[in-house]
């Protein structure tokens, strides 16, 4: 469930960690979070944070329950999207894992909604593990950031997914909406 959302990360409430979150850790997470929203690239991450019962009942396969999240998102035209991720969900009852990823939206002819392009994870079992880790997933933001293309295309077509003009000349022409569409 939702618990907060904000364009701050020390303005975020965070509830429900495996493990005690001390002011040392967390003030080393926020300094993390300065830099990714101090990055020269003029785009702000929005954070978001949700609260579980202490050691929650792990989620079905393939899903996760979050305990925050940043997105920065770079291209959004209603249709297709890039945006970089930075997720912490829990991996057990007891660990979690931090994760940075580059994530596109989908062309397949299955909509998978969207694909993790690129992705880094860190499975944590405490506070400064946290902090640790969720440093290097803004390290890998900012680097993305830094170097990587600003638009979805060259991300998809280095996955070797294919692009709207593909999925639209399978479906052209007359062609229905993505399977997502209403």
């Amino acid at each position: 469930m939702l618990l907060s959302r904000t364009d701050q990360f020390a303005d975020l409430q965070i509830q429900g960690l495996p493990f005690n979150l001390d002011g040392s850790v967390y003030d080393r997470m926020c300094a993390a979070a300065d830099v990714l929203q101090s990055t020269e690239s003029g785009v702000q991450p929005a954070w978001e944070s949700y609260t579980h019962e202490r050691g929650p009942t792990p989620p079905a396969a393939g899903a996760q329950l979050l305990v925050l999240s940043a997105t920065v998102s770079l291209v959004n035209t209603g249709e297709d999207w890039l945006e970089l991720s930075l997720l912490v969900a829990f991996d057990t009852p007891s660990l979690l894992e931090v994760a940075a990823a580059v994530e596109v939206a989908c062309w397949c002819v299955d909509d998978h909604n969207m694909h993790a392009v690129e992705r880094r994870e860190w499975v944590v079992g405490s506070g400064p593990a946290l902090a640790r880790s969720f440093a290097a997933a803004v390290h890998e933001i900012s680097r993305w950031l830094a170097t990587g293309p600003r638009e979805p295309d060259p991300w998809r077509d280095g996955a070797g997914l294919p692009g709207p003009p593909a999925w639209k000349a399978i479906h052209a022409p007359g062609s229905r909406h993505r399977p997502s569409d209403p």
